[in-house]
């Protein structure tokens, strides 16, 4: 996995949103985004505009305060599905 949810004191907080996760490539940020939005939470990232400018090295996944606690539990979960998808190897 790139990337991870963040702890409290890692939070960053603009306006009514607040940082729930930070991925290191545009796929997995992408990823993790949609998996909330599907469960009706709003999560939004950056737009990427890998043209115009460099690749971001961290990109942080929003959601609204309100909705902070329920979008952890739900990455927790999307942790745990992703651990226990077997691998190639595992059959």
């Amino acid at each position: 996995m790139r990337w991870y949810i963040l702890g409290e004191s890692e939070r960053l907080q603009s306006g009514d949103f607040v940082t729930v996760a930070v991925a290191f490539n545009e796929l997995e940020a992408t990823l993790v985004r949609d998996y909330l939005r599907e469960r009706r939470i709003y999560a939004h990232t950056p737009p990427f505009t890998p043209f115009l400018y460099p690749p971001l090295q961290q990109i942080y996944v929003w959601v609204p305060r309100t909705k902070v606690q329920q979008a952890v539990e739900l990455l927790k979960q999307l942790v745990s599905e992703w651990q226990e998808e077997p691998t190639d190897d595992e059959g």
